[in-house]
Order: C-alpha cells, then sequence, then structure tokens
C-alpha cells in the first residue's frame, strides 16, 4: 500500500513507523529540525522495551508523493488550513482520508444528526475549504487513545496506550474500512473498528474538553486537577454542561462527571496537549476541543455559562500571547 502521513509528529510518527516496518510504501511529511533527521537518519520508534528505525521516503512537499492508497492526517486542527491547500497531490480517484485529530473534526456534522438541530461547526472551517479539499466520503475517522512524543528530532517514544479505533465518517462498514484497519495486524497498535465513531469521538472529548482548557489556564497537571477541590468543581460542571448537549444530538457521555474527572485524574503528572502546545508557544486547538462544544450549545439552545466563561479566558490568553 502507498501511505503518506501528513504530519508525522508524535502519533503520526508511530503510525508512519509502524506501517513502515510492515513492509508498505510509507511518505512522511513534515518540517524543520525534524523533517532534516528524518531525511538524514530516519524514523527511530522507542516503545516499551522496543526500538527500531525505518527509512520512508520524506518530504514537506506533498506533491513529493503522488496519489495514495491512504492519507493519515495527524497534524492539529489550527493547521488544518495547510493541509487542505497541500493535500490535493496525494488524493487519486479512490484515495482515502484517514483522521487521527483530537476534538470535533470538521466533518463530523454532515449529515449529523439525522434528526435534531442544524448545526455549523464555523470556527473550525471557516471558509470551507478544508471541506472543499477533502470531501466527507473520502474520510474514515479515527480516535488515537496513545501518549507519544518527539523526544528529539526523528526519534518518537510511545509512552502510553496503543490504540486506534477507525470508522466511516458516513456511518456503517466498508472494505477500506477493513482493508485498512488490517495493516495494523500483528503489531504494537492495538486497532479496532466502530460503526458509529461519532459516539468514540464524542467519549474521548468529553475528556479533553475540560482538562485541556483548565489546565492551560492554570498550569495544573491532570493529578492536580483532580486532588484541588475549586479545579475539580469547574471540571465537573463543564462536563455536565456538555452531557446535556450530547444528550440532545444522540451522544451518550459514557459515565459521570466524577467518574470521568477521577479517570482523567489518574494520569497524575501528565500535562495535556494543550498546555503543552502554550508551554511551547504553539497555537492551540481551543476551537475543535472547547469552542465547538460551546457552539453546539448554542444550536441546541443549551446554557453553558461555565464552559462559556472558560473559553472566554483560555481565547483571551491565547490572544494575549499572539496564539489565536
Amino acid at each position: 500500500m502507498k501511505i503518506s502521513i501528513y504530519g508525522a509528529g508524535a502519533v503520526g510518527g508511530v503510525l508512519g513507523a509502524v506501517l513502515a516496518k510492515q513492509g508498505h510504501e510509507v511518505g512522511l511529511i513534515a518540517r524543520g529540525n525534524h523533517l532534516a533527521t528524518l531525511k538524514a537518519n530516519g524514523c527511530t520508534l522507542e516503545s516499551d522495551d522496543d526500538r527500531f528505525a525505518v527509512h520512508p521516503a520524506c518530504s514537506d512537499n506533498p506533491a513529493d508523493f503522488g496519489p495514495q492508497d491512504f492519507v493519515i492526517v495527524t497534524v492539529k486542527a489550527p493547521a488544518m488550513p495547510s493541509v487542505a491547500d497541500g493535500i490535493a497531490p496525494l488524493l487519486g480517484p479512490t484515495t482515502a482520508v484517514v483522521t487521527a485529530m483530537n476534538g470535533v473534526p470538521w466533518w463530523f456534522f454532515d449529515g449529523f444528526p439525522e434528526k435534531g438541530p442544524e448545526v455549523t461547526m464555523s470556527a473550525l472551517d471557516p471558509d470551507g475549504a478544508v471541506a472543499d479539499a477533502i470531501s466527507t466520503d473520502r474520510v474514515i475517522g479515527g480516535v488515537v487513545h496513545m501518549g507519544a512524543t518527539v523526544t528529539e528530532p526523528g526519534v518518537i517514544r510511545r509512552v502510553a496506550d496503543n490504540r486506534l479505533i477507525l470508522g466511516e465518517a458516513s456511518g456503517g462498514m466498508s472494505d477500506r474500512l477493513r482493508d485498512f484497519a488490517a495493516l495494523f495486524d500483528d503489531t504494537l497498535m492495538d486497532v479496532s473498528i466502530a460503526e458509529n465513531l461519532r459516539q468514540e469521538i464524542w467519549l474521548k472529548l468529553l475528556g479533553n474538553f475540560n482538562f485541556a482548557p483548565v489546565s492551560s489556564l492554570t498550569g495544573a497537571t491532570n493529578g492536580e486537577i483532580g486532588a484541588d477541590p475549586g479545579l475539580r468543581k469547574i471540571s465537573a460542571d463543564m462536563f455536565e454542561e456538555a452531557a446535556v448537549v450530547g444528550r440532545k444530538i444522540g451522544l451518550d457521555p459514557g459515565m459521570t462527571a466524577e467518574e470521568r474527572i477521577d479517570l482523567g485524574a489518574s494520569m497524575g503528572s501528565f500535562r495535556t496537549s494543550m498546555l503543552q502546545d502554550f508551554d511551547r508557544g504553539r497555537p492551540a486547538e481551543i476551537d475543535a476541543i472547547v469552542g465547538a462544544v460551546v457552539e453546539l450549545g448554542r444550536a441546541t439552545g443549551t446554557p453553558m455559562p461555565v464552559s462559556e466563561g472558560v473559553l472566554a479566558l483560555l481565547k483571551q490568553m491565547a490572544r494575549g500571547r499572539g496564539l489565536y
């Protein structure tokens, strides 16, 4: 199979290295020092006690690779406009685009919900450029449950979990979905298929929706959020507000607020991905993780006073740092 990884950072690097080791024709799209090292030394993956290097083709120009069987997009949401600008050379008539990203993807409300309010996520794709570049019929959605980090240019370490949940954006099953999942057979990845991927996206989102902004505003780790009564209360209130919104469009929260906070807090000293982005001076996934849920609350007529307040503070903090 010909497979390109659009955004070969931590998660993309893990997936690309695993697929290259399986013998597939993998192309890594990256940039900066990471790209230079990938070209010179290959991609090294560390996982548990295993360490191996692969040497796939690498470039910052998608046109170097030509049409693919699959394109795996692993960039963060703020980078999607650049993906829309560059992805065309990778797309042949039957190319599938696999989105392995945090938050609410741009295609989430295409045809969903079947009954209920019409929802548009203008903040996710303001001018429709992403939807124009990548039609929903191409999309296989992915939910990644994995902790990984680029420890140094060209070296990626998987530090926790290894799950990838896949599903057609349009719902149901397909041969291409089964074929893609099968690429990970006998690898370190635990890949499963869900007929209702939106529910899986929602379950993960509810864990990020409160912990990500609270951690970013306070600098607190997951464990500190769970241990502090005030931060825990804010997180619980946000979860409850989002749970009400989800139920209105047929998405279940899966657990109680206290159970979800305990689960997040069990990660101890972990610093959320959003907090890490702020630490490094990078634009964070504010709209995809927090703004989209608040916008959904407005669309369904659901009051979300705590979430609205936290979102306002988060945006202003990001603006003050030139990151929003």
